[in-house]
């Protein structure tokens, strides 16, 4: 049910890229998430697909869950480096993320971090909304089944509701 009224609140709120005044973000949805691409893969893997060949990423950290998404990643680029340390994307589960030890204050400016099920349950977004408070957290990008955070400093600090 949580989920069911938080898509409902999240459709009421969020908007396309005409909504978006940030020519970064823009570019990403427009170039990148709304690009026509056959992907026969679940909603998430297709963002995390898109984007590192959008941003051209050179590694990526998978934790917990997405650790089984290794082969299908490769699969589309072979060349990039699965890393266990700091990379360009790291892609984890908002649940799995207390059990890291991940800090974002040392998450490099170009940096992703791309979450899952953030509007899962109330604990998950709730822990989706203090991440997007962080002062190291420029911009957020809610996606309802996923979201971003990038850590760009030369960005204005914003957050979107993106519908994918």
């Amino acid at each position: 049910m949580f989920r069911f009224i938080s898509h409902i609140k999240f459709l009421l709120t969020s908007n396309n890229q005409h909504g978006i005044h940030s020519p970064f973000v823009y570019d990403y949805i427009t170039k990148c998430l709304y690009q026509k691409k056959e992907l026969k893969l679940p909603a998430t893997l297709k963002v995390i697909i898109k984007s590192i060949a959008y941003f051209k990423y050179d590694s990526i950290r998978l934790i917990g869950d997405f650790k089984t998404s290794e082969e299908i990643i490769k699969q589309h680029y072979a060349i990039i480096s699965i890393t266990e340390n700091s990379a360009d994307l790291i892609v984890c589960n908002i649940s799995d993320l207390s059990d890291t030890n991940l800090d974002i204050s040392n998450l490099s400016n170009d940096c992703m971090l791309f979450l899952d099920n953030i509007h899962t349950n109330r604990k998950n977004l709730e822990t989706w909304k203090h991440l997007t408070k962080s002062n190291h957290v420029r911009v957020s990008i809610d996606m309802f089944y996923c979201g971003a955070l990038f850590f760009r400093k030369e960005q204005v600090k914003e957050d979107f509701k993106i519908r994918i």
